[in-house]
């Protein structure tokens, strides 16, 4: 799957689903506000019913207007409640907010029940009509706090948002969690194809130099044989020819021999030993290179750090690594070699002050057959990568050109602390 389809796979589903979250909560708003109000209607009619029934009855008995909203004014929920006469000007009312009266005659609506919205928030209103026992006709105005509701719808929409919120997270953490799975899936599976194809080119190139080595091997011990016994036989002024004849016949098949071995699965011979006195043996073999070059050497050591591996194996590792870094190295420069152990790893660096690697060599570094040097066959560090692997290590790099490189091994070993 690629990047821009995981996000049409995650993001049309999210959307649906908080689209469909939306609409469920806005419709049980409106269920809620319905449901208030129809209430509320039915509580202001049976009120104003009950009202009317004895309003009229404190007129029958010529009570003044004046006085009879007084018994009626502490009712609850009633926010305000008003006497009009036939021209619908006000005899007498009362209100929980004193001086505050929402009524108009020009603005009245024609409808029984309207709401509207106050400083108290909003208010469901009332207006109906009843006639005395002798012929006039009154007007009761009642006004039905939905301060409730306001509260309610609110606190509905707060959790609306809260919830938003939340899927908003959840569904960023789920997707964070899915590409991730999906980079690492990628990783895993442009990893398997690069494994893939080097099996397949490493197959390819073993069925040729088992090939090669085998129709040129025994040729080549043949000249060897012959270049020896040449060697006795000719005469004095031929011999430097006929040993340098030897010399390059044996260079031949060492290159062969290398091929062979690169191709070959690794067998460890694991034994206990002093990793650190095994480098100062290969560092001592290499002076005489380093001196030749005008490259200065330096190992830093905490002393005796054991590990347990193949020494002969472990021992080409640090040889190819410090005899790269000499011939990295210029007249005058220097090399310092570090061994530590730390918690049951062993940490070995190789860093110099060369021309260091250019960003286009890097990616190949390990390649086999792949050289930047004038000579070499470019197996060293491959066979370097392949032996720290096989012992469960790893090995890392890094360069800046013209400010030197340090290589990094690192393998199971050492003390623990």
């Amino acid at each position: 799957m690629k990047r821009n389809e995981i996000w049409v796979f995650f993001l049309l589903p999210y959307l649906l689903v908080v689209g469909i979250f939306s609409l469920v909560s806005h419709f049980n708003r409106q269920a809620i506000q319905q449901g208030v109000e129809t209430l509320a209607k039915e509580q202001l009619q049976a009120t104003a019913s009950i009202l009317k029934d004895n309003i009229k009855e404190l007129i029958d008995r010529q009570v003044p207007p004046s006085q009879i909203l007084e018994r009626f004014a502490g009712l609850e929920d009633i926010y305000f409640i008003a006497l009009l006469d036939e021209q619908e000007r006000i005899l007498d009312w009362h209100s929980k907010f004193e001086g505050y009266l929402p009524f108009s005659r020009r603005y009245r609506p024609a409808a029984e029940f309207w709401i509207i919205d106050s400083p108290i928030g909003s208010i469901f209103n009332h207006y109906s009509s009843f006639t005395a026992s002798d012929g006039r006709v009154y007007h009761l105005y009642l006004g039905y706090s939905l301060e409730n509701l306001d509260r309610l719808l609110e606190r509905s929409r707060r959790n609306f948002w809260l919830i938003l919120g939340i899927l908003a997270a959840a569904g960023l953490l789920i997707f964070a969690g899915i590409y991730r799975l999906h980079a690492s899936f990628q990783r895993a599976s442009m990893e398997a194809i690069r494994q893939a194809e080097e099996k397949e080119r490493f197959r390819e190139i073993s069925g040729f130099t088992a090939g090669v080595a085998h129709e040129i091997k025994n040729p080549l011990n043949s000249l060897v044989l012959l270049f020896e016994l040449l060697e006795k036989k000719s005469p004095p002024e031929l011999a430097r020819q006929v040993e340098r004849g030897k010399g390059e016949v044996q260079k031949i098949a060492a290159v062969i021999d290398r091929f062979s071995e690169m191709i070959k699965p690794l067998s460890l011979k694991k034994e206990t030993f002093s990793f650190s006195d095994m480098l100062k043996e290969e560092i001592s073999n290499l002076q005489a290179l380093a001196r030749e070059r005008g490259v200065e050497v330096e190992f830093n050591y905490p002393g005796s750090v054991p590990v347990q591996g193949d020494r002969l194996l472990l021992s080409r590792v640090a040889s190819n690594l410090v005899k790269n870094a000499i011939e990295a190295s210029d007249s005058g420069q220097k090399i310092i070699i570090k061994l530590e152990s730390r918690k049951g790893r062993i940490l070995f660096s190789v860093m110099d002050q060369g021309r260091g690697i250019a960003g286009e060599q890097a990616a190949a570094i390990f390649e086999p057959f792949v050289s930047f040097k004038d000579s070499g066959l470019g197996v060293g560090l491959y066979l370097t990568k392949k032996i720290v692997e096989a012992h469960g290590g790893k090995i890392c790099f890094k360069s800046s050109p013209d400010a030197g490189t340090v290589f990094t091994v690192e393998l199971p070993g050492g003390t623990h602390g």
